[in-house]
């Protein structure tokens, strides 16, 4: 006998299942790529399936899927999350350049030197007077073009899919096909668009320094937050102009002579997974629309189980998007890019602007003392020209 088979009414949470719980869905796709085998465990019956499908239909980029899924150009990267914030503003010290803002890259250093570096004080000052801070970030590895990220495991998600198994399995031994079919139909839709998005490689990229280039020493300035950044103009470069970006393409061709067919080959590549990605995003809106007629014909047990899973998965997922996304990448890009622990930043804090401007200066010993000077404190009255004169004056003699 099938448990509540006499009751009087039923669940039909078919019309809500596709939107219910679709942005928790979004943000943990967000995280497929920050975790090892991500794409594999997406198995389980998740909530959500018409909001993730619109979302993620639009980086199908074929005529044909466009139709479907109408869409502006989409930037996968920053669809995903990888290419946020700008970066604060850079001065080279001794290359002369000056770039207004900086990558993402330059963003999460700047963020990570002033949440967890090593923090000196200025003697003889109250603590909470010292609002201006200069951290110091030295940079001595280069990273080598197009270096893979590895990424942290998570096993969490074995719950959801052992809740849609059971509960998929509990359905079938009580003869209710309606609901064992639309859980059974959750999984693999769910599998398929977290497998097709999860395909890509996370990787880090950086422009090529030109050789003979001089120190890429400089600093990264917002507000009263300095970043003294030293090291070679590789690794600088590294900083200011590197990017995240996901790699679909993983059997490039070794000779040279092969650029036509290398991107030929890259083309291809490309076009199947805008297919893979249409194909997984079209499933899931087949899903929503079998939920909406399949549900409401199952027992009101095999509706509760199918609501259980749902449950499950919804937990998951708020779990997945309460992870702060940018500490990981934070943490990706200290230990496997940069390759710099806590021993390599230190940051120190000031009372007074003028104070970190000078200790900066101090640091970084620019070839042009003034120009940085006026960059960065700008005041042009009398009195500050008189000690800016003074500063560059001992900066000159070397009794700063």
């Amino acid at each position: 006998m099938i448990p509540l088979e006499n009751a009087g009414f039923t669940l039909d949470i078919g019309g809500v299942a596709g939107f219910f719980g679709g942005d928790e869905v979004l943000s943990a796709m967000g995280t497929i790529h920050l975790y090892k085998g991500r794409k594999y465990l997406g198995w389980y019956n998740s909530p959500g399936s018409y909001t993730v499908a619109k979302k993620y239909g639009r980086l199908a980029d074929s005529r044909f899927w466009k139709g479907l899924f109408p869409r502006d150009n989409v930037d996968i990267n920053k669809f995903l999350g990888f290419d946020g914030e700008k970066g604060p503003a850079f001065l080279g010290a001794h290359s002369g350049t000056r770039m207004s803002h900086t990558s993402y890259i330059a963003y999460l250093l700047s963020s990570e030197c002033e949440q967890n570096a090593e923090t000196v004080l200025e003697n003889g000052t109250d603590e909470a007077l010292q609002t201006c801070s200069v951290s110091v970030a030295r940079l001595s590895r280069r990273p080598p073009p197009d270096t893979l990220i590895s990424t942290r495991k998570t096993w969490m998600a074995v719950i959801p899919i052992l809740a849609s198994v059971g509960s998929a399995a509990t359905c079938a031994y009580f003869h209710d096909w309606y609901c064992f079919s639309m859980i059974l139909l959750g999984m693999l839709s769910s599998g398929v668009a977290c497998y097709a998005a999860g395909r890509g490689t996370l990787s880090f990229d950086q422009p090529k320094s030109s050789n003979g280039s001089p120190r890429g020493d400089g600093v990264l300035h917002s507000g009263d937050k300095f970043v003294v950044l030293m090291g070679a103009e590789q690794s600088v470069c590294a900083v200011t102009r590197g990017w995240f970006s996901l790699k679909f393409d993983h059997q490039p061709l070794e000779k040279s002579g092969q650029s036509g067919q290398l991107e030929h080959h890259h083309q291809q590549h490309q076009q199947h997974q805008h297919h893979r990605m249409g194909f997984s995003s079209l499933l899931l809106v087949v899903q929503f629309l079998l939920q909406l007629l399949l549900i409401p014909q199952g027992t009101l047990f095999g509706q509760i189980m199918f609501l259980a899973t749902f449950v499950c998965s919804w937990v998951y997922n708020c779990y997945l998007s309460s992870i702060d996304k940018e500490e990981v990448q934070r943490g990706m890009l200290m230990s496997k890019v940069l390759e710099i622990g806590k021993p390599g930043l230190k940051k120190y804090t000031f009372a007074k602007r003028t104070t970190a401007v000078v200790f900066l200066l101090l640091i970084l010993q620019p070839q042009d003392n003034e120009g940085i000077l006026n960059e960065l404190l700008p005041n042009n009255t009398k009195i500050w020209k008189i000690w800016k004169e003074q500063v560059l004056k001992r900066l000159s003699a070397g009794k700063g």
